[in-house]
């Protein structure tokens, strides 16, 4: 019986894309319509979704807005290393200085390095990707103290 590959849904092209900008570490973020910025991953800071459009945080204090949704942004940034950690907020995990509890719940919030210096809420069902992108597992995964 021979193997056919017409049956697995596989878009090599997208794959071959990222794979060439993983190594340049360079993505194109979509400004306007007809403008493309060039940006080094490692300037993003984090996402933060505004209605269809997503803001980007960069290393510097100002902020470019992408045209895409952040979920869609997120299907490429994903790739270098970005993490969702809310509804509405990705981050580079090579920039947070602090994940810690809020308020003494069970809710927690990441602090990011200066010059941004935000901090941004996680929510519950992030925690687990987040502890990953820190090689941790156990309790702290499931968000328990500890």
């Amino acid at each position: 019986m021979a193997f056919d590959t017409r049956s697995f849904a596989f878009d090599t092209r997208s794959w071959h894309l990222r794979a060439v900008a993983s190594e340049n570490g360079r993505v194109l973020l979509h400004v306007e319509r007809d403008l493309r910025r060039v940006v080094d991953v490692r300037d993003i800071y984090s996402l933060e979704a505004d209605g269809e459009t997503t803001r980007v945080r960069l290393r510097s204090a100002r902020e470019l807005r992408d045209t895409r949704s952040l979920g869609e942004l997120m299907g490429v940034l994903s790739a270098f290393g970005l993490v969702r950690v809310h509804r509405n907020y990705a981050v580079n995990p090579g920039h947070v200085a602090e994940i810690r509890r809020r308020d003494a719940q069970n809710d927690w919030e990441i602090a990011l390095e200066p010059p941004v210096n935000r901090v941004l809420p996680v929510g519950r069902t992030y925690l687990a990707p987040l502890w990953a992108a820190f090689g941790e597992g156990g309790a702290r995964r499931r968000g328990r103290r500890g």
